[in-house]
């Protein structure tokens, strides 16, 4: 009977459609990892009759791949359907505009060493240029890390995990936090100064706001660091809403 190994790491990647931005970002995750053995790919299309159509597209061009369908219309419930589908030892979720680069094969010898309970990197951020993944659990509360630059243990995704689908944007934010202000998990994080992927910087989280995550985040920044830092939030984001209308 065939023994089949654990891939180290699971790419996850929801897509609408299988076009030729799939296709090179498939690319760049095959000639940056050319042992398969060490990765499994899990493409999650969407429902109805695009997602067939793109479903048998998916199945005749990587064979390899575990395609799933997503369960509900959502970029977190896709996300969430394919950690699910998933059997790695670490999380790590691309979108189908992104490229992944050479420097992924020092991260994967890195958390294969030391098996951290997350290791966050740096990433090129569209046209802007490098933006760094280091962070801090204070930093977290106010800023997001971009998640092409973080690859989550299965076992810090179950705990903290999954995403939460009714926020738009932002629900890998929350998530990041939960990770940082759990000590245990904080402890065991790593960080590695080398941009490990290309983020397009034009997908729907450039142009998409997240209303409900905005109204709960004073309640977030409260809970771990107090009503005064959660008051002047406020107060800045109401100064900043209304420099932008005036803009």
């Amino acid at each position: 009977m065939k023994q089949f190994m654990t891939p180290l790491l699971s790419i996850i990647v929801p897509t609408l459609s299988v076009d030729l931005e799939l296709r090179r970002c498939i690319d760049s995750v095959e000639l940056t990892i050319p042992d398969f053995t060490l990765w499994e790919l899990v493409l999650v299309l969407p429902k109805g009759t695009s997602g067939a159509t793109a479903f048998s597209e998916a199945t005749a061009l990587y064979p390899r791949a575990r395609i799933i369908v997503e369960s509900r219309p959502s970029v977190y419930a896709a996300m969430n359907d394919g950690a699910a589908a998933s059997t790695g030892r670490y999380l790590y979720f691309l979108g189908k505009d992104d490229i992944l680069l050479p420097s992924m094969c020092e991260v994967l010898k890195l958390v294969a060493s030391v098996s951290p309970s997350a290791l966050f990197a740096d990433v090129y951020w569209g046209t802007r240029g490098l933006r760094k993944g280091r962070t801090s659990r204070w930093q977290i509360l106010f800023v997001n890390a971009c998640h092409q630059g973080i690859i989550y243990s299965r076992e810090s995704f179950a705990v903290h995990g999954p995403y939460i689908r009714r926020f738009r944007m932002h629900a890998d934010q929350l998530l990041n936090i939960r990770l940082f202000w759990d000590e245990g998990i904080r402890q065991r994080m790593i960080y590695m100064p080398r941009p490990i992927a290309l983020y397009s910087g034009t997908g729907i989280s450039s142009r998409t706001f997240d209303a409900n995550f905005v109204r709960v985040q004073p309640a977030i920044i409260q809970r771990f660091i107090g009503p005064v830092p959660a008051c002047l939030w406020r107060v800045f984001k109401w100064f900043r809403l209304r420099w932008h209308r005036g803009n």
